[in-house]
């Protein structure tokens, strides 16, 4: 009755945000580790081990082609899982290069520990389902990204989907607390470094962002997004 009424109380509020550091922190049976900025924590076809909560810090996955340009499928940072699949899919191997791309907090868990906790507490079985349709609505947003089509659009689709999931509101701008050089956009875009250059100083120029160095700040989002959406820059 204890666990029912638990989660009665949780799907009342379904839509409130998962707290998902107190639950590592609370389940966990160790303690937070510190990963150094550059450390690869998965290479494909390694067994993931359990269930990784970021605390702190910012991870990417990525894949490399066989003439070894690298690009970006995911990039991931505080409040946020790894190894995702691994919870709802036999499969409990890495598909794709997972590298920290700063200095990284984790807590772990395996999966009989993820299991027995929601188990024993399943209102946080809303806070799962939260996290796969956040996921899932990265997924639709980088879809709308490559549709839209030319690498402008691209390149404030990535801008507008990192402010959406990490960007901090600095008075009427939003900043973000990684830096993102002209060649981690590439990766992630898909595109050349000289192409993103050129797309981010278009930016610059009609007011969308500002940047210094390998710093940007978000100057209007909505019509970043519409950009993102393919309408023509005004």
């Amino acid at each position: 009755m204890v666990h029912t009424s638990k989660l009665q109380k949780r799907l009342a509020t379904i839509w409130e945000p998962p707290d998902l550091f107190v639950f590592f922190k609370t389940y966990s049976r160790r303690p937070a580790r510190r990963i150094k900025k550059g450390t690869v924590l998965f290479n494909p076809g390694d067994p993931l081990g359990g269930v990784y909560f970021i605390k702190e810090g910012f991870i990417k996955l990525y894949e490399v082609s066989e003439d070894g340009k690298e690009t970006i499928i995911y990039l991931t940072g505080p409040g946020n899982l790894l190894s995702l699949r691994a919870i709802v899919s036999r499969e409990q191997t890495a598909h794709q290069y997972t590298e920290a791309i700063t200095d990284v907090v984790l807590y772990t868990m395996t999966m009989q520990e993820f299991f027995a906790a929601l188990t024993e507490h399943p209102e946080h079985l809303v806070d799962l389902i939260h996290v796969l349709i956040d996921r899932l609505n990265h997924a639709e947003r980088r879809v709308e990204g490559f549709v839209a089509g030319d690498a402008t659009s691209r390149v404030a689709s990535f801008l507008h989907d990192a402010a959406m999931r990490f960007g901090q509101t600095k008075g009427e701008t939003i900043i973000f607390p990684v830096e993102f050089t002209h060649q981690r956009i590439a990766d992630f875009v898909g595109s050349f470094r000289e192409t993103v250059t050129v797309a981010l100083n278009r930016l610059q120029k009609k007011g969308l962002i500002k940047m210094t160095r390998s710093k940007i700040t978000i100057l209007d989002l909505i019509r970043l997004h519409e950009l993102a959406l393919g309408a023509k820059i005004k």
